[in-house]
């Protein structure tokens, strides 16, 4: 494979940055989370399913694109939901 080139990874409907990832992605765990579990407990358990396109429905999907990569990626560089180069989290004031 050629660098640079970009992975299909198994399709999560709610964590948009499985879809493709760079094979020089830097995995906690050696290789990209499944869902397949958790996506179960969520559908199971939701009292309300957000009409697809709304904005409800992006910020869900953008939260938990956003803590896959904030618990699985090693790297902030990796991170496609933040911009790396402004972003910061302070947790009591520091």
């Amino acid at each position: 494979m050629a660098t640079g080139q970009k992975v299909a990874a198994a399709a999560d409907k709610y964590r948009s940055v499985l879809h493709e990832v760079d094979p020089n992605t830097e995995w906690r765990h050696g290789a990209p989370p499944t869902y397949d579990s958790a996506n179960k407990l969520f559908e199971e358990g939701r009292t309300k399913e957000w009409p697809s396109g709304s904005l409800e429905e992006t910020v869900q999907n953008a939260i938990k694109s956003w803590e896959m990569e904030l618990s699985h990626k090693a790297r902030l560089q990796d991170f496609k939901t933040i911009n790396p180069d402004k972003f910061k989290l302070i947790v009591n004031g520091n």
